[in-house]
């Protein structure tokens, strides 16, 4: 630590301003069990000043629910040492919304002690982080500005196949993961089989079809990729319940993992008491933050469970944040999932870009990405002047892209659990 840092008093260090700067992006209409994406979504950029002028930056979810809750917090960080994030946590007993914070204090201390964030939780057991390709069908891209891939409709095996040559290509992505419960089940087992054509059976593969998928369905879905020469690394919530994923477990040797049935702390227990999964698949933004993913990483690795990391529509300060936790995860077993290739717009002053599907880890302090003010502003004024596509559990993700389905003229779709 320096001197200037050592003598710096404890009140200069506080924090004196959180900003809550709801924003928007475009994002093309990407499908998945539950409808389809809007070509605009929310995300919430979170900014905190100290009296000394250090600034922390995070990043989360963009629904008023998070927005109104971040906005309740004022209080208690407004004041704060940044180091002191415990009692924080404690008081807001709200994993997303400490989640958010976390990040954003850890941004202001790393800045200020002149260390990388991810020797804050630890230190770094990689130098880069590999991510998996994530594959969607979609709907065509109405404009050529709304996808930087793949803007004509994916709705085939073979169109499929030209979406993840894209990806290759330009990103260097060796695993692939398909979102998958948006065709028959028979036809997303095709698409894995023509993908493995293309790119080799040896290509880890996973599929996600986010709960679609009966017990039955899934088990012989199972048995036909048991069969083949496909390299399935695992089925993601292939199934509806956790009750469900157990049974499922009881049919194949195939790993199973989850991001919707097992999303805090005291959902480990029954999910390990009945066998339900086999990879938990972590999120700082719901996981109590960076600290709480360096948790679960643990807390993982004395049940035997392996670690991988969930995925959504994020932006540039999240793919730092999701780097730097990823670097210090020692029992993380799977290249993170990302939907940083389709988006368009970013808040960070330099977008990442990917080398041989990874991205390596910054070593500058803090998080190592600054806001682009313009940029910032220009995705504020488009939150306030749309009706972005916004979420920040389950239920109202559901809803949220059940309505999407409405902007492609689907205004009777139903998100029914299991649709096969």
């Amino acid at each position: 630590m320096s001197s200037s840092t050592r003598d710096t008093p404890s009140n200069e260090r506080r924090i004196t301003d959180l900003e809550v700067i709801p924003v928007a992006h475009t994002e093309p209409p990407l499908r998945n069990s539950w409808g389809a994406h809007t070509n605009v979504a929310a995300r919430t950029i979170i900014r905190l000043t100290t009296a000394d002028g250090q600034v922390g930056i995070g990043e989360t979810y963009g629904d008023q629910k998070i927005i109104d809750a971040l906005e309740r917090a004022r209080s208690l960080v407004e004041g704060m040492n940044p180091h002191a994030r415990k009692p924080l946590e404690l008081r807001l007993q709200d994993p997303m919304t400490y989640g958010a914070l976390d990040t954003a204090l850890l941004d202001v201390i790393g800045k200020e002690v002149g260390e990388p964030v991810y020797n804050l939780l630890g230190g770094k057991v990689r130098d880069e982080v590999e991510y998996s390709g994530y594959l969607f069908y979609k709907y065509e891209t109405e404009a050529p500005d709304e996808s930087h891939i793949a803007p004509h409709a994916v709705d085939s095996p073979e169109t499929m196949v030209e979406e993840a040559r894209a990806f290759v290509d330009r990103h260097g992505f060796s695993t692939l993961k398909m979102k998958g419960g948006v065709l028959e089940p028979d036809e997303e087992v095709r698409t894995l089989k023509r993908l493995a054509d293309e790119f080799g059976s040896e290509t880890p593969f996973r599929i996600d079809p986010n709960g679609a998928w009966s017990v039955e369905t899934a088990s012989r879905v199972a048995r036909e990729l048991e069969r083949s020469d496909l390299r399935v690394q695992f089925l993601e919530d292939p199934v509806p319940t956790m009750n469900a994923h157990a049974r499922l477990k009881r049919n194949t040797p195939l790993p199973v993992a989850t991001n919707m049935f097992v999303v805090d702390f005291d959902q480990i227990a029954p999910a390990v008491r009945t066998d339900a999964v086999d990879v938990i698949l972590s999120d700082h933004h719901y996981w109590s933050g960076l600290t709480g993913n360096v948790r679960l990483d643990d807390v993982a690795e004395t049940f035997d469970l392996s670690v991988g990391m969930h995925s959504n529509s994020h932006l540039g300060v999240s793919m730092a944040a999701m780097t730097h936790v990823a670097a210090a995860m020692s029992n993380l077993q799977y290249a993170p999932d990302t939907h940083y290739p389709w988006m368009v717009d970013d808040v960070v002053s330099t977008p990442f870009t990917f080398e041989d599907g990874s991205i390596p880890v910054p070593d500058d302090p803090g998080l190592g990405v600054d806001l682009d003010e313009s940029k910032l502003e220009r995705l504020a004024e488009r939150y306030e002047e749309t009706d972005p596509l916004a979420y920040s559990d389950v239920s109202s993700m559901a809803a949220e892209y059940a309505a999407g389905e409405s902007s492609v003229g689907r205004s009777d779709w139903l998100p029914n659990k299991p649709r096969w």
